[in-house]
């Protein structure tokens, strides 16, 4: 749904093109996965005030805030839950799918593509965010095992991403989305 005066975006995939957000409503095939960031409402408006785009191009909102003082920074230890989906909103894969087991990492250590390292900075934990990344800061050293993470399980998500990366990395507003969920923070 989009209002035309101060969009907001409540599907689970934007389109940012120029630094502007515009929404896409998504069938239901597409919102498979979703549990993985169960108990929060997939549908809640996301005002496009809340987008923060860094530096570097990697751009997030906060879905849910997290709780307690501590935040994620470099060298921090974090577990998160996470989605993955291609820029048109496509489902690719998601922890809930691999046995709901965590990606963990520490923040800076070279284990995380470059995006979502950048991304979870500032994060609480039990705090819910959805990352945008360019796929010049994603899987760029591959999609192998052993590669930096998360990575999607089985031939078919990693193909996915591997087009992504090597067939339209440099189309314009072309990005990978994460939404993930801090669950514990060290």
């Amino acid at each position: 749904v989009m209002q035309t005066t101060g969009v907001v975006i409540s599907s689970w995939c934007c389109l940012i093109d120029n630094d502007e957000a515009t929404a896409v409503d998504l069938k239901e095939d597409y919102r498979q996965g979703t549990a993985a960031l169960a108990n929060m409402d997939a549908d809640a408006p996301v005002p496009r005030e809340a987008y923060r785009k860094l530096d570097s191009g990697v751009i997030y909102a906060d879905l849910r805030p997290g709780k307690g003082e501590a935040t994620a920074a470099k060298g921090s230890r974090v577990n998160l839950q996470w989605v993955l989906r291609k820029s048109n909103g496509y489902f690719v894969d998601s922890s809930e799918v691999q046995d709901s087991v965590p990606f963990i990492f520490n923040v800076g250590d070279g284990k995380a593509i470059a995006g979502l390292d950048q991304g979870v900075v500032g994060m609480k934990e039990g705090g819910v965010r959805r990352i945008l990344i360019p796929p010049s800061l994603a899987y760029v050293q591959g999609l192998d095992d052993g590669k930096q993470g998360p990575l999607p399980a089985g031939f078919g998500p990693r193909q996915q991403m591997r087009r992504v990366q090597q067939v339209r990395k440099d189309v314009p507003g072309e990005y990978i989305y994460l939404e993930v969920q801090l669950t514990r923070l060290r």
